[in-house]
């Protein structure tokens, strides 16, 4: 197996410091965007769309701090729910409390997978080790960058996307029928006690 680090295969950089670019009246709104927020990364590797915030800047922003399909965003704490970017989530402006991971155009590496890969806990232990377990435990940008990453196939690279896609969508439907067994109990509860909720 063949071990890069991450810098090797991606470019790492944190976001926005957003009081930069923030206009500070209408007057001066240039353009006005979605932006992620600690919220809107969840755990599952998905940006959740309905926690989003507006963004309104005195300039267009650059690329750079623009979220682009295939990115992978991170947050700079722990823990740091790797999330990845598709076409719909793609155009968000990335604010430095996270960091993001762009993979370069020669790496052989599928976002997914590395998503995935980041995402295990001996993987956020070890970025954790690094920065000597502090007590706030923000992370460097450094730090990622300097994992060694290992490298299967792509077609390796695929079968573990696959698989661990289906256990995204096997997890999910757990939660959903869990809630509804929790709400069909509540409601039989307040059937005996012989009231309703408040």
């Amino acid at each position: 197996m063949r071990y890069l680090k991450l810098s090797e295969i991606a470019n790492v950089q944190s976001g926005l410091v957003l009081n930069r670019k923030e206009a500070k009246d209408e007057g001066s709104i240039v353009c006005t965007y979605k932006r992620l927020n600690l919220r809107s990364i969840d755990g599952n590797g998905k940006v959740d769309t309905s926690s989003l915030d507006d963004y309104n800047s005195n300039e267009i922003l650059d690329d750079q701090i623009i979220t682009l399909k295939g990115d992978v965003i991170v947050r700079m704490f722990a823990p740091i729910y790797p999330v990845t970017i598709t076409e719909e989530t793609s155009g968000l402006v990335i604010p430095s409390q996270l960091s993001t991971i762009r993979i370069k155009d020669t790496a052989k590496v599928m976002p997914e997978y590395l998503r995935y890969y980041l995402s295990q806990n001996n993987v956020i232990n070890k970025i954790l080790a690094e920065e000597g377990w502090q007590s706030q435990r923000t992370i460097k940008i450094s730090t990622i960058a300097n994992l060694l990453i290992p490298l299967p196939t792509m077609e390796n690279q695929m079968v573990i996307a696959k698989i661990n896609r289906a256990n995204e969508k096997r997890k999910k439907l757990y939660q959903e029928l869990i809630q509804q067994e929790d709400a069909h109990i509540n409601a039989l509860i307040i059937k005996f006690i012989g009231g309703n909720s408040k």
